[in-house]
């Protein structure tokens, strides 16, 4: 064999040499087991946190209007300012009102005076027809007078008593204690029946309307404590309380909407300023498995569990998440089994049934050379 060819001999068997080297390595690694930090899924009390981030509203709030159409002439209090209720707030033009109730005075006196003569006068025809003076229908005559003149007097008491309620409608009073939201109008506008010139609310009906994931609606329930987080008071808690948790979600969000009253009351109130709330429901004892260790999948949330040595996926049910970061397991799991913690690139499901090494944390930590 001549050194030419001798040369190309060992030329193709190196490569061969590497290629069967790098395929050892390859399959090598790939059998090799992988190591994953687990942890138990076990039995512990729950103490959830429910996250809501909503505003702030006002169970009782009056548009404050007028019953007659006028021209507004004073208006006394604006936006921010506290009353009372009955306090005046704001007046109508009541000239032709005052006109009309004059009106109607001197026409309740002339009704007044009308009636009693016209039953004076059917008094009288009815003894002249006793003693055979007159005749029955002269009598009757009178008698229909005078029942007319006592019907015209009472519809001038009732005209009287309209033009004093009209009066009394340009005078605009809070009907409640709390403190004026907006002002809608200023002096000189004309208002109508149903137009709002002053909003108020009352600040005792206060509270933080927040939504939360119908998932964790189901653990709420009325007096569950809660903390309440306000835009214009960065850096402080209030405490609250469950009022009321309502009974439609909304279609398209899958939120539930939960109103949580003021146990400490904020110096200045807002209505529509953006809240945050943290509702505590009661603690109870459920199965549980860290955040860490859930997956999403297309076909729903799960987890990589280490079973005989390989992984397994486990498609699982899941309910509320505590402050310390363990989420209910509702169906799927069992306590004792080991579920991976941050399954990271392993999460494929290509790997379904890959050999794995499992450590839990303290073992990890401790072949990184932490302390267990």
């Amino acid at each position: 064999m001549d050194r030419r060819r001798l040369w190309q001999f060992l030329k193709q068997w190196l490569l061969v040499a590497g290629l069967a080297t790098v395929a050892g390595w390859a399959i090598f690694v790939y059998l090799r087991p992988t190591a994953v930090t687990v942890a138990e899924v076990v039995v512990r009390e729950m103490a959830p946190a429910i996250q809501g981030v909503g505003t702030v509203e006002a169970k009782v709030v009056v548009q404050v209007g007028a019953k007659i159409t006028g021209r507004v002439v004073i208006l006394l209090v604006d936006q921010g300012d506290v009353v009372e209720r009955g306090q005046l707030l704001a007046r109508l033009d009541d000239a032709e009102h005052i006109a009309a109730l004059r009106q109607a005075e001197a026409a309740l006196a002339r009704a007044r005076a009308t009636e009693a003569l016209a039953r004076v006068n059917a008094e009288r025809w009815r003894q002249l027809h006793a003693e055979g003076g007159v005749s029955s229908v002269d009598m009757d005559v009178r008698v229909t007078e005078a029942v007319a003149a006592d019907n015209e007097l009472r519809n001038a008491e009732a005209t009287l008593a309209l033009a004093r309620a009209r009066l009394a409608d340009t005078v605009i009073v809070s009907p409640l204690d709390g403190y004026v939201v907006r002002r809608d109008l200023e002096p000189g506008a004309t208002v109508t029946p149903g137009t709002s010139i002053l909003k108020i609310a009352d600040p005792r009906t206060a509270w933080v309307t927040v939504h939360v994931d119908e998932r964790e609606s189901g653990a709420i329930a009325v007096e569950d404590q809660a903390e309440i987080f306000l835009r214009s008071l960065p850096g402080r808690i209030l405490t609250g309380r469950v009022a009321r948790v309502q009974r439609e979600s909304d279609r398209v969000t899958e939120q539930l909407a939960v109103d949580i009253g003021f146990v400490e009351q904020p110096p200045r109130l807002t209505l529509g300023e953006q809240a945050e709330a943290i509702i505590r429901p009661a603690p109870h004892r459920a199965v549980a498995v860290p955040v860490a260790s859930l997956v999403r999948t297309p076909d729903g949330p799960g987890v990589w569990m280490v079973v005989d040595g390989r992984l397994r996926f486990r498609p699982a049910r899941f309910g509320l998440v505590d402050a310390d970061g363990w989420v209910e397991v509702i169906q799927g799991l069992r306590p004792g089994e080991q579920a991976v913690l941050g399954p990271g690139r392993l999460a494929d499901l290509s790997n379904e049934g890959r050999r794995v090494v499992a450590l839990s944390g303290d073992q990890k930590a401790t072949e990184a050379g932490g302390q267990p």
